[in-house]
């Protein structure tokens, strides 16, 4: 049983390679394996092949290489949010964005984008990430025992404060803020450096706190009772799995918008192929979603080149029948 999990860790890291590969060579301008290869070799200062043109290095290292790697960083850390959201509520559909974390995260990072540019947008949206997390526990505890009625009110509140992200929107200078779709599906096209060393450093410490409470969420599981028998603070694990969240949704908004059902389609695939332990779950769930956010990526520069489809809504045409799916599972249950 030990080797299982090992085998799947291994094989969705190297599906992960494979697809940032392809990200790096394929689109409205193909590059070579040979040159994607020389022209990393070269950011190392190693000397391989034929140095290839200004104009090849520029597409492979300044657009295409900080869009796969923000991609990446974008999926693994909202899978490992979803992972820790449906951990603490025992709940198969919870979710940053369906709770209306994204977008609440959302809100700020519109305001951030006004008064701030591209961090002002990651910088404030993990500000207000942070505080509608706070909120969601809140209406946690009010509707304890009611997952339905929980999944509900966060749906709602998603709803709302995807409105007052509108608002901003349209009564802001579009040279200044993204335009309306990138909050509702995302995007990667505006992928930078500077964008990704920020969003990095934040989901990586975000991440680092939920491996800190895997071992206790575990616990959660056997319910808040019996882990608060066990020695868990429940409502403190809780408030700290959500602030985590909370950084991990504002620092993803704020850089390549709203990509919907990551948090909820990978964890629930990736607990059938590893099991329930978080600590091995969420290793799992992180390389799922940096693959899964690629690989629609991928097919968003590629299925109707040159035209460019948005990368959230690849992941809704994914995730939507999985939600009506663990829907029907859950009323025959």
């Amino acid at each position: 049983m030990r080797q299982r999990p090992t085998k799947w860790l291994m094989l969705l890291g190297l599906a992960v390679v494979v697809l940032a590969a392809l990200n790096l060579g394929m689109g409205a301008v193909g590059i070579s394996p040979s040159d994607v290869l020389t022209v990393l070799a070269r950011r190392v200062g190693l000397s391989v092949g034929n140095e290839p043109t200004q104009g090849v290095e520029a597409v492979v290292w300044t657009i295409r290489m900080p869009r796969v790697l923000l991609g990446a960083v974008a999926g693994a850390g909202l899978a490992a949010a979803g992972t820790a959201l449906q951990g603490v509520f025992r709940n198969p559909l919870a979710d940053p964005q369906l709770l209306g974390i994204g977008p609440g995260a959302g809100v700020g990072a519109a305001i951030g984008a006004v008064a701030g540019g591209a961090r002002g947008a990651i910088v404030a949206g993990t500000v207000a990430g942070v505080l509608t997390a706070m909120l969601v526990g809140r209406l946690a505890r009010r509707t304890a025992g009611d997952q339905a009625r929980f999944i509900l009110v966060g749906v709602a509140l998603g709803a709302a404060l995807t409105a007052w992200v509108g608002f901003i929107v349209f009564g802001s200078s579009r040279s200044t803020v993204p335009p309306m779709e990138f909050w509702l599906l995302g995007s990667l096209t505006a992928s930078t450096w500077r964008a990704l060393g920020l969003a990095a450093v934040l989901v990586a410490a975000a991440t680092a706190v939920l491996f800190t409470l895997a071992r206790s969420m575990d616990l959660l599981a056997l319910g808040d009772r019996e882990a608060g028998h066990l020695g868990i603070d429940v409502r403190r694990t809780i408030m700290v799995v959500l602030a985590a969240v909370g950084i991990i949704a504002g620092a993803t908004v704020g850089a390549v918008g709203v990509v919907g059902f990551v948090g909820l389609v990978v964890p629930n695939a990736m607990r059938r192929l590893v099991g329930p332990s978080h600590r091995v779950l969420l290793v799992a769930s992180m390389l799922g979603g940096a693959g899964f956010v690629l690989a629609a990526d991928l097919a968003a520069r590629t299925v109707m080149s040159p035209i460019e489809i948005p990368v959230g809504l690849l992941t809704a045409l994914v995730g939507g029948p999985f939600l009506l799916l663990l829907l029907r599972k859950a009323s025959y249950s």
